[in-house]
């Protein structure tokens, strides 16, 4: 009796452990070697501009802004370039003013 019931337990585990392996089968195998990528969360309302660069000579104000090179009067997802400076330059976005700031890191002395 005591061993029937062993044998009884013993295939239902047996079958509880092909079930939830089959579960995995379905899925597709992840490649081992590709870079990790983060899932994106959900955009800001707002477009983020990262200045990576600004240009300035006595004929011209240029900045790189998201790897695009702006002019004052020049535009970029809705905004409009109204001053390029030393350090930031002024946008202006849905009629308001966003300053944004030269990325210190881009920077070379």
């Amino acid at each position: 009796m005591h061993n029937s019931l062993l044998n009884v337990l013993a295939t239902l585990l047996l079958l509880v452990m092909l079930a939830s392996g089959t579960a995995y089968a379905d899925q597709p195998l992840r490649d081992p070697t590709r870079p990790y990528t983060p899932i994106k969360g959900p955009r800001a309302s707002s477009p983020s501009f990262v200045v990576n660069a600004i240009i300035i000579s006595p004929e011209r104000r240029v900045a790189i802004v998201n790897g695009r090179r702006l002019a004052v009067g020049g535009s970029l997802d809705g905004a409009t370039v109204m001053a390029i400076e030393k350090d930031h330059l002024i946008l202006e976005t849905g009629g308001k003013r966003i300053r944004a700031e030269l990325n210190k890191r881009a920077m070379r002395r």
